[in-house]
C-alpha cells in the first residue's frame, strides 16, 4: 500500500506535524521506512543518522503508535542528561508521556516506576549507566 494511503502513515504524519509545529511537515528521506519497519516488527532496526536528522521523531512517533495498539512502553538508551532534556520537550510537544532514569533524578525513581505500572508512561529514556 503506498505511504500516502496507509492509515499508519497519515497518523505519524499527524504526529510528526504536531511535534514539530509545522502543519506541513513531512518526513524526511527514510524516517517513515524507519518507522514502518519497526512498526512491522519484522527485526531489528539499526539507525544511524547525523544529529538533527530526527532520529527522535522517529522513536517517539513509532512508540506512541504502539502505545496506541495498547503496547508497553519503549525503552531509550540515551548517553546525555542534556539531550534527554531536549528530548522529553520534543516528546511532550507530539503528546508522548516520556519519563527518564538518570543520576540527577534518583529522587524520582520511585514516582518513575509508579507511573510505569500504571501504565501511562510511552517512552522511558534511560543513561546506560543506570541499566
Amino acid at each position: 500500500m503506498p505511504p500516502s494511503i496507509n492509515p499508519l502513515f497519515e497518523r505519524a504524519k499527524q504526529l510528526l506535524r504536531k511535534g514539530t509545529g509545522n502543519s506541513s511537515a513531512e518526513f524526511r528521506s527514510g524516517q517513515w521506512e524507519a518507522i514502518n519497519e519497526l512498526l512491522a516488527g519484522s527485526g531489528r532496526l539499526f539507525l544511524v543518522q547525523r544529529a538533527g536528522w530526527g532520529k527522535s521523531a522517529v522513536y517517539f512517533i513509532t512508540a506512541k503508535l504502539l502505545r496506541m495498539d495498547r503496547l508497553g512502553p519503549t525503552l531509550i538508551v540515551s548517553p546525555l542528561l542534556a539531550l534527554m532534556r531536549n528530548q522529553i520537550a520534543a516528546a511532550e510537544r507530539m503528546g508522548v508521556k516520556a519519563v527518564t532514569i538518570n543520576s540527577s533524578n534518583r529522587g524520582d525513581r520511585d514516582d518513575v516506576a509508579e507511573q510505569i505500572k500504571r501504565g501511562v508512561v510511552d517512552v522511558i529514556l534511560v543513561a546506560p549507566e543506570q541499566m
